[in-house]
């Protein structure tokens, strides 16, 4: 394995004045201070400018749409889901190693169109190609890519379409050499860089340690931890709870509840349909009040479609009512649930009530059946 440091004469920028014109470089601190330059924000409590780091979780965690959400969001200068504030556009550089052109472009079209931002007019540059760190073909690619599109942030995903086999996941040394060849690379050209990475199998708990693969926990200047509340989600209306740990060794660590509403799945468009809507709120110990109505909502109508009416529903939900009937609202205008009028027996008279249920795309569940289903997602 052979990895080469890049090295100003090779393709840095000419007029940066922070890269060094040689390796080992001596610097004394009157050059330290002359350099140094105040911290500057990417995207204000998300990316500092520049670092390097892991974007990690478990399986089905939307570690993929979180990526996806960030490229989009700071290449249209936008807040990253309403939450992280974008100075101002930037260019982004996506390395894609899975899922294909098509399906990632459909789910690009959505989440611009969530954002408000026409997708064809964003400096955002993707590749679909993979290829080992450490071939001579992607390090060629990678410094071009950079050299060319000068991206403000580069995100590679997932990391084992581009590890190789010259390393095993367990030789931290070798593992730490591969990482630091990307860092290195990209901060040679004031490129701050994102890794989606998975969780190892058989691991307990969350955090860096959980990552696959000795190193990132010892490599990662900042890190974007995703998990996911499996008793709160339900994929099959896509609706996700997380918990989303952002932190940097530049700055600090900050902990959200973050819910993310992709729509249902569709058998025929063999995707998530609807608009996608997200809500962001600082974790406090335990989940928001309208984080858990929301859940509970959705629950009800999913087990028992068409059976509750409004107050009953609302009647289940703890916490502020007033909290509780806004997100009832919400849901019933983004297009989650929906109510039909039937008749139920109600101490032997049948009786016309307005009761609810969940929309599962275009095709509504039997209100006369037991429960609706539809496929899993194969969202990440």
């Amino acid at each position: 394995m052979t990895l080469q440091l890049v090295t100003e004469n090779q393709t840095a920028p000419e007029e940066d004045p922070n890269v060094p014109d040689k390796q080992f470089q001596i610097w004394t601190p009157r050059d330290l201070v002359e350099k140094n330059v105040p911290p500057e924000w990417t995207i204000k409590g998300l990316v500092i400018k520049p670092t390097y780091g892991m974007l990690a979780g478990a399986e089905k965690s939307l570690k993929s749409y979180l990526a996806q959400l960030i490229a989009v969001g700071a290449a249209g200068g936008v807040p990253i889901l309403g939450q992280f504030v974008v100075p101002e556009p930037v260019p982004v550089l996506m390395m894609c190693g899975e899922g294909g052109r098509l399906p990632y472009t459909r789910r690009l079209l959505r989440i611009a169109e969530a954002y408000g931002l026409d997708l064809a007019d964003l400096p955002l540059y993707t590749t679909f190609d993979v290829g080992s760190v450490t071939a001579s073909p992607f390090q060629t690619a990678f410094v071009q890519h950079l050299k060319d599109y000068q991206p403000a942030i580069t995100i590679i995903e997932p990391y084992y379409a581009f590890h190789g086999a010259a390393s095993e996941g367990k030789m931290l040394h070798i593992e730490g050499d591969q990482l630091v060849w990307l860092s290195h690379t990209c901060e040679m050209f004031g490129s701050s860089l994102i890794i989606g990475n998975h969780y190892n199998q058989t691991g307990s708990g969350s955090g860096l340690r959980r990552i696959t693969g000795a190193g990132p926990a010892e490599w990662s200047d900042s890190w974007w931890i995703v998990e996911k509340d499996v008793n709160a989600s339900d994929v099959t209306v896509g609706h996700f709870e997380l918990r989303f740990e952002v932190g940097s060794r530049q700055w600090g660590a900050a902990d959200y509840d973050l819910t993310i509403d992709l729509g249902p799945f569709d058998d025929e468009a063999m995707d998530n349909t609807g608009e996608i809507t997200w809500s962001v709120a600082k974790h406090v110990g335990t989940r928001t009040v309208q984080g858990t109505a929301a859940n509970l909502i959705l629950s009800m109508v999913i087990t028992e479609p068409f059976v509750h009416t409004k107050t009953e529903i609302l009647a289940a939900c703890k916490g502020s009512s007033d909290d509780n009937r806004n997100v009832f609202m919400a849901l019933s205008l983004n297009g989650k649930i929906e109510c039909r009028t039937v008749k139920r027996d109600e101490h032997g008279k049948m009786m016309p009530r307005e009761v609810w249920g969940p929309v599962y795309g275009r095709k509504l569940p039997d209100p006369d059946a037991v429960n609706g289903t539809t496929p899993e997602s194969e969202v990440d």
